[in-house]
């Protein structure tokens, strides 16, 4: 492929059709072929099969400790949508990034039901597993922790997602 066009030129964070950023993912797919980087085209690959590029609407909550969990994160000016579906399976929760045009966390949100229930966690533990093996990085918070003292959770988060190497631009308009 011959372009004049770098993937970094195509400003596509906010474009309401998929093709835009299909074709930014593909640009950067052929470059790192080019470069012979064959770990990062992989890479590329998964995160359009594995990390949904289209974003949907906010869906209903299932509990009010999830809700609650992403209303935080969203005031401290992350993009996160709820019941992110990959492969069959659904995340509480997933913080996207628009620059990367994909989600960079998911975080499951387990409560009371989580406990009182052998085959929910091992549903749950089959799921993370999956998940991961396709890319996916979880984060798992309790609702114990969050009740106890939510600031301390939230930061927890932003500690993952710095040690990810994610750190939100400052004064970034996410919405």
């Amino acid at each position: 492929m011959v372009t004049s066009i770098e993937p970094e030129d195509l400003n596509v964070e906010n474009s309401k059709n998929n093709g835009p950023k299909l074709l930014k993912k593909y640009l950067q797919y052929v470059r790192e072929i080019s470069n012979g980087n064959r770990d990062a085209a992989n890479d590329i690959l998964k995160s359009l099969l594995d990390t949904n590029v289209l974003r949907d609407k906010i869906k209903p909550f299932d509990s009010g400790f999830e809700e609650e969990v992403y209303n935080a994160l969203v005031k401290r000016g992350y993009i996160v949508d709820n019941q992110v579906g990959v492969a069959g399976y659904k995340i509480d929760l997933a913080i996207y990034d628009p620059i990367q045009s994909k989600y960079v966390l998911g975080i499951e949100c387990d409560g009371a039901a989580y406990h009182s229930s052998k085959n929910a966690r091992e549903r749950d533990i089959h799921r993370q597993r999956f998940l991961e093996s396709k890319g996916w990085k979880i984060y798992r918070i309790w609702s114990r922790d969050w009740w106890e003292n939510p600031q301390n959770e939230i930061e927890k988060i932003e500690k993952y997602l710095n040690a990810l190497g994610f750190n939100k631009p400052a004064k970034m308009n996410w919405a």
